[in-house]
């Protein structure tokens, strides 16, 4: 009988930055034929993952520690089919998606009539992704597995050259992962028992962390027109921007889109509007799958002959103050004092919304610092 052999190395890389991970996957932590397992946040950037086993087959022993030829730490099993269709599917998710990922398929055996073959599918978030599998080792005895469906949502590769432990493929998901089906069997020309593969090397480059907007700002430059500005990091899976504007800090319309995404992650909008009052701004993210999240929100303070200094409203307020200066400049500091002169809070870069929902009712004073180095003060009451 042959023994059903999984080996899971996965190393997590920046782009900068590369750290083998040791995920204990040939630990006493999994129970003796454990058809799922949990193995908590692992990689850099962090993923949590998760296997599940299903389908037709008998697990007979392990998960058991073993190390293949090419001296990685394996996860054993042996495991017998009863029909020769039968297809073991093994379920690996990440949350958050990876992106990137990539990983070898080893040992997979036999010949095109009666050869062990492995099925690829991965999805992000229920969307099929394009997989790419190439065959390694062409110059062992009887040639590289055979690939079908590379370049599409459904990968195969077919053993060709009899019982080699080194048969391999390479596997590679170019877009983001959240969930890897792996269907492992024997060809149905061929006979019912023992499988056995391993799978190592898994890497992924990225994953599908919240898209994080900084450095949000607003000023006018003529009037009626606005231009707004922000930075956006970790762009994964990323549509396009909605531009949303309120007069009230509640109701918001759009202003416009940005469908078209930089090469930076700068980005500058122009709105053409009334530019006196009060505006509020925000940023809709939106994604490749139509989920979408908002950024802070912005407050631009516009009229004719305002003086220096800052602006802090509502007051009274409940949970959040906005302070905005003069020229709409950002803010380097804002510090917080009770009427008795007791430092209550201090936030460096801290944008113009200020959380103040934990701060007791009363009467306070601000101290801001534009960027421009401006210090001004102000008040307001918390009610």
């Amino acid at each position: 009988m042959k023994v059903f052999l999984i080996t899971l190395s996965l190393t997590s890389l920046f782009s900068f930055f590369a750290a083998a991970q040791d995920l204990n996957w040939n630990t006493s932590a999994i129970p003796n034929n454990s058809l799922s397992f949990n193995f908590g946040s692992i990689g850099s950037p962090a993923s949590n993952v998760t296997y599940a086993v299903t389908g037709p087959g008998t697990i007979t022993t392990g998960p058991i520690r073993f190390t293949t030829a090419q001296g990685d730490n394996a996860w054993r099993t042996a495991i017998t089919f009863a029909a020769v269709s039968d297809l073991k599917v093994y379920t690996l998710t990440f949350n958050p998606a990876v992106c990137n990922l990539s990983f070898i398929i080893y040992d997979i055996d036999g010949d095109n009539t009666s050869g062990d073959r492995a099925i690829i599918n991965a999805n992000y978030l229920g969307l099929a992704q394009n997989i790419t599998m190439t065959a390694l080792d062409p110059g062992f005895p009887g040639g590289a597995p055979t690939i079908t469906g590379s370049g599409t949502s459904t990968a195969t590769g077919t053993g060709t050259q009899g019982n080699q432990t080194d048969d391999r493929v390479q596997v590679s998901i170019p877009g983001c992962t959240s969930t890897l089906t792996i269907q492992y069997g024997n060809n149905p020309a061929g006979a019912a028992g023992g499988r056995s593969f391993s799978i190592g090397n898994l890497n992924w480059t990225g994953s599908t962390l919240p898209v994080t907007i900084t450095n949000f700002s607003g000023q006018k430059i003529a009037d009626g027109i606005v231009s707004l500005k922000w930075k956006s990091e970790n762009e994964v899976n990323v549509s396009k921007y909605e531009i949303e504007r309120s007069t009230d800090g509640n109701n918001f319309v759009s202003a416009g889109f940005i469908n078209t995404l930089s090469s930076d992650g700068n980005y500058v909008f122009t709105d053409h509007t009334p530019t006196e009052g009060v505006l509020f701004y925000r940023i809709k993210e939106i994604d490749l799958d139509a989920r979408f999240q908002y950024s802070s929100v912005i407050a631009l303070r516009f009229a004719t002959g305002i003086k220096p200094g800052i602006t802090v409203f509502p007051s009274p307020a409940n949970q959040y103050i906005y302070i905005t200066t003069n020229d709409n400049s950002l803010l380097t500091k804002i510090v917080i004092f009770a009427s008795d002169g007791k430092m209550l809070l201090q936030k460096n870069n801290p944008g113009n919304r200020i959380d103040i929902s934990n701060l007791p009712a009363g009467l306070y004073r601000v101290k801001a610092i534009s960027k421009t180095g401006e210090v001004s003060l102000s008040s307001f009451m918390k009610r």
